[in-house]
């Protein structure tokens, strides 16, 4: 039997790639990738093939001999060692399901696909999570959302933070990385966290989402402390042997700097007085300032995710609101500003609290409290931003 692989769509070529590490970037991806190496004036060709990145089958050709489905896994797995040409093609599903009718000995069996699918669904079941409010210190914003190309701005300590918002609510992973190295992560879903290794799995996942978004924010050793005291299982790993680490490299790093600035420092004044050269002013600095850190549109709406998270978990905290609803918007003028309206609902039973004044019902005292809350939220923001807030009990 001589199989006739549809064509699909070239995606990309690899030489000296690794197999397996395509595999697991091909998140979401239908299709096949085709191993190819040349042989004693023939080919040997190895086929993988993909359904929402999921492997579901295998095909084998090599001299006339075709090997199909679970049979061929270890000959192909034979091929990966020595470094095959990689061709990624793209299918519709039309066109796989049209090979899957044709070429039903290629396809592992449905049992095998969903045993995989259960196994990680019970892993994820069978996860600790821990029912607490988790308390992540904030840093300084370096970058605001990023998207999944995060890794290019790690250096020093920094926090990433990936957040999700979807019909269950918000989902944030924390990882904290010392350079390209992830020290300490955390998994936050509907008030129940996950920390550590756990933590990194369900962060994967998220990953893979599209709506997701990703901010990178300046952290510290401090910081770094405090989060191993409250919550240690958030280590991935030894940070004490991390940070001895440190302190010896960064003793020989001062001296070394320290010998490098007092010469920069010279050279730089001999050349000023030598080309006439008059340093900018204060003038030139602050306008230089304002016009790069002025902060861009994605910036503005990641801080409006950020406060709309943390006004929708407490409005949702408080047991006497039955509904409500949030209008936000936060703009930059030399200043950040956050207007917040707000509407809410009081539940039923807390209906005989309110105060009846000339036919209507208020609770003034109660939507102060509210407004002031939410005033207080805004302003122990990361960045300082200057709060507007209406609260309206309907």
């Amino acid at each position: 039997m001589v199989i006739h692989v549809i064509e699909g769509n070239l995606i990309k070529i690899f030489e000296d790639e690794d197999v397996d590490k395509i595999l697991k970037e091909s998140k979401n991806f239908t299709g096949y990738i085709k191993l190819s190496i040349k042989r004693d004036g023939g080919f040997e060709e190895g086929y993988i093939f993909l359904k929402n990145g999921t492997v579901i089958g295998y095909y084998y050709n090599y001299n006339n001999t075709e090997i199909f489905g679970d049979r061929s896994v270890e000959r192909i797995e034979d091929m990966k060692k020595d470094k095959p040409l990689i061709e990624v093609y793209e299918y519709t599903l039309e066109k796989l399901n049209t090979m899957m009718d044709i070429y039903k000995e290629i396809f592992l069996k449905e049992a095998k696909i969903l045993k995989k699918e259960k196994e990680s669904t019970e892993f994820e079941e069978n996860l600790h999570y821990y029912n607490l409010d988790l308390w992540i210190p904030e840093g300084k914003p370096l970058r605001l959302n990023l998207g999944k190309n995060y890794k290019d701005y790690l250096k020093g300590y920094t926090l990433v933070e990936i957040f999700k918002k979807d019909g269950e609510g918000y989902k944030k992973g924390y990882i904290i990385y010392k350079d390209k190295t992830p020290i300490l992560s955390a998994y936050e879903s509907n008030n129940k966290v996950l920390f550590g290794k756990d933590a990194c799995h369900m962060i994967k996942k998220l990953l893979t989402c599209q709506d997701i978004v990703v901010d990178i924010f300046e952290y510290d050793e401090n910081k770094v402390e405090i989060l191993v005291e409250y919550y240690p299982q958030m280590a991935l790993v030894n940070v004490e042997s991390l940070k001895k680490d440190e302190d010896v490299i960064q003793e020989k790093t001062e001296n070394t700097e320290e010998e490098i600035n007092e010469e920069i420092i010279s050279d730089k004044e001999e050349l000023l007085k030598k080309f006439n050269i008059t340093p900018p002013d204060e003038e030139f600095i602050d306008n230089l300032i304002r016009s790069t850190f002025e902060p861009s549109y994605e910036e503005l709406e990641s801080i409006k995710k950020d406060l709309e998270e943390k006004i929708y978990s407490y409005l949702k905290n408080q047991g006497d609101i039955k509904s409500f609803n949030v209008n936000i918007d936060v703009h930059y003028n030399g200043k950040y500003y956050c207007t917040c309206d707000i509407k809410i609902k009081i539940n039923p039973k807390s209906i005989l609290k309110l105060i009846l004044y000339r036919g209507r019902l208020f609770k003034n005292r109660d939507a102060e409290k509210i407004k002031k809350d939410i005033e207080c939220i805004i302003s122990q923001y990361v960045i300082d931003i200057i709060p507007k807030v209406n609260v309206e009990i309907v």
